[in-house]
């Protein structure tokens, strides 16, 4: 059996690790010459926005006996709006290392692989559609989806990483919200150790050319003042596609709309969705039934992102007084069994009730 991986990223790493154990050994095909990205960042998951009950450490061992190594518990993440803050703690969740250093989420995963990597390959999968007998689609963008005419976008997210220099608390996060600057999306700041860290803004819904003025009110509204040794700007399409599987091509992580377009979360349901492409293959398994909890999951959050779309300043407020009052820290943070997706059916009743008074209004 040919298999064929483009992209060497959480996805298509952990689609080879699930071959291999499964007797496949598949060709990985990535553009770039390296595993990641070529610099450090953390990335951060959240209980509360975990479809799995348990520990998502936990789960990978025992569902996929896949070890997984965090670089610290994310235990607090002060708020911030626009007149409104404060702090929530318990076990919130993670912090990953990402990129190109030795513990990174990637290169732990890679670990575990001995599939060929062939790197600064540009593949083409129409080239290589009748070489293999199946083709993992891990690009961790749109593009093959798009080219497969199966991809719908709902919204476009620009984001600008700085990589910053100051003194900061590890397993701890800072989060700003206002429409001021950041539209219906947030800042973010999470730090890799004591020295360093990560800042992110993400803005949605905007033309590239405009995004330096949201970012210039950002760094004056909230005085940000730490030292900034690079940025990079990313643009995400975020959305779905009517089929993860398309003839003998399998779509995962980002490329099959596996990221909640409500904080953006994505690498786990990245890990978990190449995971799942390679046991449809070695097994015979309908892939889109097996990512359907997955695909269910995100269009939960997506109820969320709907609602909040539509907030104003005082809504933030609102949101920030209500998530960092002392019952809800009692009720929320510390219960492994509370999931935001829970508050989908309000949410969802919200967004319905938004409609159609937009409806009435347009009918007069």
């Amino acid at each position: 059996m040919k298999v064929a991986i483009i992209g060497a990223g959480l996805a298509g790493l952990s689609c080879a690790f699930e071959l291999e154990r499964n007797g496949i050994l598949p060709v990985i095909f990535e553009k770039r010459d390296y595993i990641g990205e070529n610099y450090m960042f953390s990335s951060t998951t959240m209980r509360l926005f975990d479809r799995s009950y348990r520990d998502p450490i936990k789960y990978f061992k025992k569902t996929y006996n896949l070890n997984l190594m965090p670089f610290s518990p994310l235990k607090e993440i002060e708020m911030n709006g626009p007149t409104k803050k404060g702090v929530i703690n318990g076990r919130l969740g993670y912090v990953f290392m990402r990129g190109d250093e030795k513990n990174s989420l990637e290169n732990q995963i890679a670990m575990h692989i001995k599939a060929p990597i062939h790197f600064d390959t540009y593949i083409n999968v129409d080239d290589i559609k009748k070489d293999f007998d199946y083709i993992v689609a891990a690009t961790g963008d749109e593009t093959i989806a798009n080219q497969l005419e199966v991809w719908h976008t709902t919204t476009s997210v620009y984001t600008r990483v700085a990589l910053i220099v100051g003194n900061f608390k590890v397993g701890s996060a800072k989060m700003w919200v206002n429409r001021e600057y950041s539209k219906a999306c947030y800042g973010f700041l999470a730090p890799h150790n004591k020295k360093e860290g990560r800042l992110l803004l993400a803005v949605n819904d905007i033309a590239e050319y405009e995004f330096d003025h949201y970012w210039n009110n950002f760094t004056r509204v909230e005085e940000v003042k730490y030292k900034i040794t690079e940025t990079r700007d990313i643009i995400t399409k975020l959305g779905y596609v009517s089929s993860a599987k398309v003839d003998n091509i399998y779509l995962t992580g980002s490329v099959a709309g596996l990221i909640d377009d409500f904080l953006g979360f994505g690498a786990i349901n990245a890990i978990e969705s190449g995971i799942l492409a390679a046991r449809a293959i070695a097994k015979g398994k309908d892939y889109n039934e097996l990512i359907k909890p997955i695909k269910k999951h995100v269009s939960k959050i997506h109820e969320l992102r709907k609602m909040v779309s539509e907030f104003d300043n005082e809504d933030y407020d609102r949101m920030i007084k209500i998530l960092t009052m002392p019952i809800i820290k009692r009720i929320i943070y510390n219960n492994p069994l509370a999931k935001v997706e829970k508050i989908t059916p309000t949410a969802r009743k919200y967004n319905n009730m938004r409609h159609r008074k937009q409806r009435r209004i347009i009918k007069r």
